[in-house]
């Protein structure tokens, strides 16, 4: 009973003091750490469950849940709603509304704990509709955590259950309709057209739309991730430097790795550099998975991280890639490849990493010129260097080819000559990297 009457307390306070703040309304309605826990509680993979940073951080995770659970009885009590009405004393914001949304909240709260996850997530989506109603600009934090749960319970939804169909038989993923969800709250955001930009919803639009990135990474859509670069980036929307700096350094972290998707390697290395000096020091898992997508870009910009660093973020899968693309050493580069092809893969860089194999080509060249010392240089000696590093049934004509593409991207000066082989420029036969 105490465990109830205390509750109520906490919650009706938090919403009569929502005009001044919202951050503790939204902590109160929260249900991300009950979410998950249970998560990492049903996913089997050791490797996706939730690490801690010390057993003391554990331990006291383990109290927040134990609390929550001791709530469920008291919340099915059927007086709860009543009783928080009466006290609620606000009047900056409808308090039906308001009660709808802990109605809904605590209906969802009720099926997580009774493992009615599908049920759960309609009725946070019920509650997410009704505090679309009253959004204003204070509310912005209630809409971050509700999004934020949302993703949570449609990630539960689907690694917990088969899952329901839709009319057309096909498997309903609950992310995607999450989304579906968190586009309302996008488009209630973008949709004030208030002149006054630190007054305007749009100042709440960067919150929501990391939680849709995160999705859209998720389930392999980055075609709509672009389009909310493009909506949050146009004019008439705060600079980005005016989002919180927590929520910029996401933003920044999934417009970096878009824009390596699509090729713009120096713009992904702008953004992933950001994100990854501005996230904090203590951020060890957050900095690591920055560093997984920047140490590729930094690379294609001829810039190389120190061992030091990637030890001390357990990325060793890239140590030997950073010293083959630097020496030019091609069998290091694709036996290092080779090796770690699964991680590469699964974190969707394999194919950035093999496009730096032009680099190593360029490098191995360069010292082949060096040794040479001249500006003729027979095709044999490069042919030679490919066989020690790649495999000896390297060409001339393969070779001839490699040597074609530096040239044609501007890695080398010069022309093949079939009478004396290849023929550089007498002045920066390698031009400096990166290229411009």
């Amino acid at each position: 009973m105490s465990e109830f009457y205390s509750y109520i307390n906490s919650l009706s306070q938090s919403i009569n003091n929502v005009e001044r703040s919202d951050v503790e309304f939204a902590n109160n309605i929260s249900l991300t750490e009950l979410l998950t826990f249970t998560i990492n509680k049903i996913v089997s993979d050791p490797k996706k469950k939730r690490s801690y940073s010390s057993k003391q951080q554990e331990i006291a995770f383990s109290h927040k849940v134990q609390s929550i659970t001791k709530l469920e009885n008291s919340l099915r009590r059927p007086d709860v709603l009543s009783t928080l009405k009466q006290k609620i004393v606000s009047r900056s914001y409808d308090n039906q509304s308001l009660v709808d949304l802990v109605n809904y909240r605590i209906k969802a709260l009720v099926c997580i704990l009774d493992n009615n996850y599908i049920e759960a997530f309609k009725n946070l989506s019920e509650a997410i509709q009704s505090f679309l109603s009253i959004f204003e600009l204070p509310l912005q934090h209630v809409m971050w955590k509700l999004c934020l749960d949302l993703r949570l319970l449609g990630e539960l939804c689907n690694i917990s259950t088969s899952g329901d169909v839709n009319l057309d038989g096909k498997k309903v993923d609950y992310l995607e309709e999450a989304t579906r969800v968190m586009n309302r709250c996008f488009q209630t955001t973008i949709a004030d057209r208030t002149t006054v930009l630190p007054e305007s919803k749009r100042n709440a639009t960067m919150g929501v739309i990391n939680q849709m990135f995160k999705i859209y990474w998720k389930i392999n859509n980055l075609k709509l991730a672009k389009n909310l670069i493009s909506t949050i980036e146009s004019a008439g929307f705060p600079s980005l430097e005016s989002y919180p700096i927590l929520q910029l350094i996401t933003y920044r972290f999934f417009s970096g790795r878009l824009a390596a998707f699509n090729g713009n390697f120096k713009k992904a290395q702008q953004d992933l550099l950001f994100a990854f000096n501005k996230c904090p020091m203590n951020s060890v898992k957050n900095k690591r998975s920055i560093l997984i997508y920047l140490v590729p870009m930094q690379l294609h910009q001829c810039k190389f991280p120190k061992k030091s660093l990637l030890e001390k973020y357990n990325l060793y899968q890239f140590t030997d890639i950073v010293e083959a693309v630097k020496s030019g050493n091609v069998k290091i580069f694709n036996n290092c490849l080779n090796t770690h092809q699964n991680f590469f893969i699964a974190k969707g860089i394999y194919l950035i990493l093999e496009k730096l194999k032009i680099i190593v080509y360029r490098n191995l060249f360069k010292k082949v010129h060096i040794i040479q010392q001249g500006f003729r240089i027979p095709i044999s000696s490069f042919v030679i260097a490919l066989k020690w590093m790649e495999n000896d049934s390297v060409d001339i004509e393969e070779t001839e080819c490699i040597l074609a593409n530096l040239i044609y991207n501007g890695y080398l000066k010069g022309y093949i000559s079939h009478k004396v082989g290849l023929v550089v420029h007498p002045t920066n036969s390698f031009p400096k990297l990166p290229l411009e």
